[in-house]
């Protein structure tokens, strides 16, 4: 049985693709609630839907898991929009770096999307990027910068230093690029950059908004 865990933070944040989803699901699987206090029997045939990197790490130890990406790359009664090969960015999550089945969805989902995909300078298992969650600069004046805080997390440095971080990771991209990412923290690193960013669960679900 399949078992769909909505993200807490993309339902907060795009709640009207939110509830499409979770509409959409339920006619197919159980839909949990929030991973962290969900507490159902789990069979060994049951198989936990995710779409948020966080929610894996919670169910991964009690449940197999599979990415929403997968699930949707599958049907064949989907109604993908068609962005008439529109050139979008698409930057990979760094908690996503060792999960190629993720990699070849999104890109799978894209291609039928009609997206020309331009990929970010590190992406896949060599993706350093996860927003103010995680981020590795080359850049030195910036890593000059951190050695003034040794020990911070990037949401906790001061918000100017964090604003060049993210803006480092998507130095040389063109300003009018729209922005790709299947993490709520990467996109809140890309809004933090000034740049034009989309969840892809957003853009997956414009047919049915």
């Amino acid at each position: 049985m399949y078992i769909y865990y909505p993200s807490c933070n993309f339902s907060i944040a795009s709640p009207s693709t939110a509830k499409v989803v979770r509409n959409l699901l339920k006619e197919k699987m159980v839909v949990a609630g929030c991973c962290l206090r969900d507490q159902r029997e789990i069979h060994e045939d049951d198989i936990g839907v995710y779409f948020c990197q966080h929610c894996r790490e919670t169910i991964e130890n009690k449940v197999k898991t599979m990415s929403l990406w997968e699930y949707i790359d599958s049907l064949e009664d989907f109604e993908f929009p068609d962005y008439n090969h529109e050139k979008m960015l698409l930057q990979d999550c760094y908690r996503d770096r060792n999960h190629p089945e993720v990699h070849q969805a999104v890109r799978s989902i894209l291609q039928k999307m009609n997206v020309d995909i331009v990929e970010a300078k590190r992406n896949k298992e060599n993706s350093v990027y996860c927003g103010t969650l995680h981020y590795e600069t080359e850049n030195h004046a910036l890593l000059g910068k951190l050695k003034a805080y040794p020990d911070a997390k990037i949401s906790e440095l001061p918000l100017e230093l964090q604003k060049e971080l993210m803006e480092d990771n998507f130095e040389g991209v063109d300003l009018d690029m729209q922005i790709i990412v299947d993490c709520n923290r990467c996109l809140k690193g890309v809004e933090l950059a000034g740049r034009k960013g989309i969840h892809l669960l957003n853009l997956v679900m414009k047919n049915y908004l």
